[in-house]
């Protein structure tokens, strides 16, 4: 049996388990790369949030799930420049910290400063791929419907 919590505009599935799962690999997480992930993903996912606040001048609904965040746009009319917009803005983001933390480091380099860095350049590529559920597949979708009409 599947469980909803809303909180807002939040809304999270079966979030027992969620929970669960995440405090067992927080605990576990002596070096504290998983922590700099999820932030990583948290700050993708803000990148999503503000183009979308700015096209909609509201906070979209976001789903929490056990394989990661969603921005929920069904039953919304979204024109192929606005879906490729917000598409983009999750890989931009980390695209848009990698570049600014790669000059930071370029003054002082850390082992988490490092780690900061790779994460968000693997979560920006990862979400480039063109997988049906991931950014990429959505850019493209956006491109190949543009140049066929």
């Amino acid at each position: 049996m599947r469980r909803l919590v809303r909180l807002g505009p939040l809304v999270f599935r079966d979030p027992l388990l969620l929970c669960g799962a995440l405090y067992l690999l927080l605990w576990f997480d002596a070096s504290g790369f998983l922590r700099i992930g999820l932030c990583a993903a948290i700050l993708h996912e803000i990148g999503h949030i503000f183009v979308y606040l700015l096209l909609f001048r509201r906070f979209p609904v976001i789903e929490v799930t056990m394989t990661g965040f969603c921005m929920r746009t069904w039953g919304q009319t979204l024109t192929r420049g606005q879906t490729f917009l917000l598409a983009a803005a999750g890989p931009g983001m980390n695209g848009l910290l990698a570049t600014i933390w790669a000059m930071r480091m370029e003054q002082c380099a850390t082992i988490r400063g490092s780690a900061f860095l790779a994460a968000n350049l693997l979560t920006g590529a990862f979400n480039l791929l063109p997988i049906p559920p991931l950014d990429g597949a959505q850019m493209l979708r956006c491109l190949l419907q543009s140049l066929t009409k």
